[in-house]
């Protein structure tokens, strides 16, 4: 028999979704309906009640968020929301600065994060990744020999495939009788696409880089030379040379270490099939069974070298009988393996694209950390210097039942709300600001590389972090109010004044750290950037290209001396800050020391040209055949080799023994980071364009700038038309060499500013704390007939404590850190006091004007509005 009691569960779903007062009309009614229908039709009336629930499911019955309890966790948290949007609108002052302060920091934090992450995706696209390598020659040199992968392939089972690249080098393509200019063109062997895939718009992977002159465009080149039509099959002219095309590859990603534009097949000479062991021409790249042990494949390399490099290196020394007597002498020759995933970020050198310091990663990866540490010690900063204007309302919600946890999930809320704000508005920012971080940091990051799903979880963890950051002090602190205290309105006890006071020495010592770091970036920037070259850089003109005219040099360097600001024209294969190559000489005296100098072909005019400086014997002269066979050398090579009387000494290669004629100055040769090196100068004479020289042409200027290089660019035209001038001055180019320097410096001192002005914030609010804390204090001593004047020394003796405490903090990290980045160059600042005493004066100034606009406002109010509380 069916029961007359009514089911429960109808009535339990209207009670959760109908408001108050009209589910207990409507439930009354409906089981005074079921009352009167089960005593005839029992089960008709159990479905019949569940049916009229149903029925009552409409807009007009179904609870509003109003209808909601507290006490349930939504209505707890539309009530949290509530106060917390109350108290933002009552402290409009302190919700903002708050915001800009977390805004800003975070705009920096997503700026910095997506600068990491490019430096960190760099060869990732590379399927086979983990398994390649490249070798390099004593521990840093990253050219090899000719027959090097080749012979490892056939040597080594471990070694499943490799292959040389050679580049990049920038080339001029003649189409059609036009002349583009381009850069990023390698040299690589057929087997470049098994290491490095590339997506093919048009011709076979498999057909490609095998003939003697094939080249391979990427759709950028493509469709700079042939906008329309075939590309495949048809001929091109590099620097000179004809070309086929067999195919059309993607561009390859912005984050490869093997950046190119257009890929051209190996030559057929001799020295690129065959070579020498000695001679290193090509970067080598092996594809590694992934079973190999990379340290016992390592291991068989020294046998490797006494095999095939022995051999040609006691061919050349006769004075060594055997390779361990060679090695003995102090020489060295080995090869290593260095994993193709750590050369952008931990070999830059090896890198043939752009070069990242790791050690620059790292600094902006910590500066990111301290710049929202810092934006998050404001907040705590801010919250507790305004806990008086909570107190009565902490106070109050305690004596009506609220226990401390339920407070501190309030004040956790209000974080988590001015933090969620704070990071719509750091994300507007940082899309505002990303035009000049990809200007200074030359990157070409887009909207899209901050708004994306894979950065949404790195949102997530910087906005719960900072809330928490920001918000748990806080919450714990304000939620420990004595009820009656608050209440009375006495500020609490024992709020913590060492953790602030912590907090703040923390905040001085990250400022004073970055504003020491930034000085010293940018002293050693500016002595870079002025220090002296040996050279007259200023008005020494490089025209690459130089062969170009070979058959009309003569008439050309005539044309180019009749205008009157040129006073000299020479030639050269190199020149300083553009690389020079290393070529190995021995000393031919009872030593036989062995060294490896930058090696130079010159014409008689560069000693003029370049504003070289004899310190003993002559330069070449053009009068004399004979000067082949002579050599001038610098001074840092005579002290290398200890010569006390350099003149007439000789030093051999395998083409004869050369004699020294003369020594010049030592000059700059690259950035302040090499240092000096030895330098050997080879004659070459004056229209002689050969394998060893005639590469760039010398134009010393000495009138007026503008009226020579027209003059130039006319000539040019005149001998090689619609040819473009590739020319440019020296001191531009050592400039060149510090440009990662000065992107580093500007991107750190854009950073450091933004830290200490956020720092500025949190110490206006410090100061308001304090006297907060003290205004009672200060009122008093008002009554008593204290001057302004006493009160603010009071106060800034206070600040000033702190300010010595994060001295003794940051100075000693700076130094350490200072002088862990200065070990990267030869030619650096020393770390004098001043370096350390002048950010020190500059926060101490900051300190003090921030500080004392808020002490005198403080301090000139009636004492009365202080005091009446009580």
């Amino acid at each position: 028999m069916t029961s007359a009691n009514p089911p429960k569960l109808p009535f339990r779903i209207l009670r959760w979704f109908c408001k108050p007062w009209y589910a207990e009309v409507i439930e009354g009614d409906l089981l005074e309906l079921y009352h009167r229908q089960v005593a005839t039709h029992p089960t008709k009336a159990r479905l019949a009640a569940y049916m009229n629930v149903i029925r009552f499911f409409r807009w007009r019955y179904i609870k509003d968020l109003e209808d909601f309890q507290p006490n349930t966790p939504f209505g707890m948290f539309k009530t949290y929301f509530k106060v917390t949007m109350r108290s933002m609108g009552k402290n409009k002052v302190q919700t903002t600065l708050n915001i800009l302060g977390l805004s800003m920091a975070i705009a920096a934090c997503l700026l910095i994060l997506i600068h990491i992450k490019y430096q960190f995706a760099f060869d990732k696209h590379l399927p086979q990744l983990e398994n390649i390598y490249r070798v390099t020659l004593n521990e840093r040199g990253g050219n090899t020999p000719a027959l090097l992968v080749k012979q490892m392939q056939a040597d080594y089972p471990e070694v499943l495939n490799g292959t040389r690249i050679s580049g990049p080098l920038e080339s001029v393509i003649s189409l059609q009788g036009r002349y583009i200019r381009q850069g990023g063109g390698i040299y690589a062997d057929s087997t470049f696409f098994d290491l490095f895939p590339a997506t093919f718009l048009a011709g076979r992977s498999g057909q490609v880089l095998s003939g003697p002159r094939d080249v391979v465009l990427t759709k950028r080149v493509s469709d700079k030379l042939f906008p329309n039509g075939e590309v495949v099959g048809e001929e091109i002219n590099v620097d000179g040379d004809d070309y086929r095309i067999t195919a059309v590859i993607e561009n390859p990603p912005a984050t490869s270490s093997i950046p190119y534009e257009f890929i051209l097949s190996m030559p057929r000479e001799s020295w690129v099939t065959n070579g020498w062991w000695t001679g290193n021409n090509f970067y080598s790249y092996l594809l590694v069974d992934p079973n190999a042990n990379i340290d016992q494949l390592e291991g068989k390399f020294p046998d490797f070298v006494q095999r095939y490099i022995g051999p040609e290196i006691l061919g050349f020394y006769e004075a060594y009988a055997t390779l361990e007597d060679y090695f003995a002498e102090g020489h060295q020759y080995s090869f290593g393996l260095v994993p193709m995933k750590d050369i952008h970020l931990h070999h830059p050198r090896l890198s043939l694209g752009t070069r990242a310091d790791y050690q620059s990663i790292l600094t902006f990866g910590g500066v990111a950390v301290f710049i929202l540490l810092i934006a998050c010690i404001n907040y705590v900063n801010m919250a507790t210097a305004r806990s008086s204007l909570r107190a009565k309302e902490i106070g109050m919600r305690k004596v009506m039942g609220s226990v401390k946890s339920l407070i501190a999930q309030q004040f956790l809320l209000e974080s988590f709300v001015i933090t969620s704000i704070a990071m719509v508005a750091g994300l507007v920012l940082a899309l505002v600001c990303l035009p000049y971080f990809n200007q200074v940091s030359l990157g070409s990051y887009g909207i899209w590389d901050i708004v994306n799903l894979e950065n949404a979880l790195w949102f997530f963890l910087i906005l719960i972090a900072t809330s928490l950051l920001s918000g748990i002090y806080p919450a714990l602190y304000l939620a420990s109010f004595r009820p009656i205290a608050a209440l009375k309105g006495e500020t609490v006890k024992g709020g913590g004044s060492r953790m602030r006071s912590g907090l703040v020495i923390f905040q001085f010592s990250i400022s004073l750290l970055l504003m020491v770091g930034t000085y010293i970036v940018y002293q050693q920037i500016s002595l870079m950037s002025n220090r002296k070259l040996g050279l007259a850089t200023e008005q020494t003109y490089v025209i690459r290209d130089a062969r170009k005219i070979a058959g009309d040099f003569g008439a050309f360097k005539n044309q180019l001396l009749g205008q009157a600001a040129i006073s000299q024209v020479g030639l050269a294969n190199g020149y300083p800050s553009g690389g020079m190559a290393d070529w190995n000489y021995t000393s031919v005296d009872e030593d036989q020391i062995q060294l490896s100098p930058n090696n130079i072909f010159v014409s008689s005019e560069i000693l003029e040209v370049w504003g070289l400086k004899l310190q003993s014997g002559r330069f070449f002269s053009a009068n004399l055949g004979t000067d082949t066979m002579n050599i001038v050398v610098n001074e840092t090579l005579v002290k290398t080799l200890g010569w006390e009387e350099p003149l007439g000494k000789m030093l051999g290669r395998s083409e004869g023994h050369f004699k020294v004629i003369g020594v010049v100055e030592d000059f700059a040769l690259g950035s302040a980071k090499s240092g000096n090196a030895p330098v050997v100068f080879r004659y070459m004479n004056d229209g002689v364009f050969d394998i060893f020289g005639g590469d760039y042409l010398m134009v010393k200027i000495d009138g007026n700038l503008r009226d020579a290089l027209e003059h130039i660019e006319a000539t040019w035209d005149r001998f090689l038309p619609n040819y473009p001038l590739d020319g440019r001055f020296m001191d531009d180019s050592f400039q060149a060499l510090y440009d990662g320097e000065r992107r580093f410096g500007l991107l750190f001192s854009g950073f450091s500013v933004l830290a200490i002005v956020i720092a500025s914030i949190g110490l206006f609010t410090l100061s308001a704390f304090v006297l907060e804390r003290k205004r009672k204090e200060i009122a008093i001593r008002k009554v008593l007939g204290a001057r302004v004047g006493q009160i603010f020394v009071r106060i800034i003796a206070y600040f000033g404590r702190l300010i010595i405490a994060s001295t003794f903090i940051a100075v000693p990290v700076a130094f350490y850190l200072g002088h862990d980045w200065l070990d990267n160059y030869v030619e650096r600042i020393d770390l004098s006091s001043m370096i350390f005493v002048i950010p020190l004066a500059l926060l101490a100034l900051i300190s003090l004007v921030t500080v004392a606009l808020q002490t005198y406002r403080t301090a000139a109010n009636n004492p009365l509005d202080s005091l009446k509380e009580e």
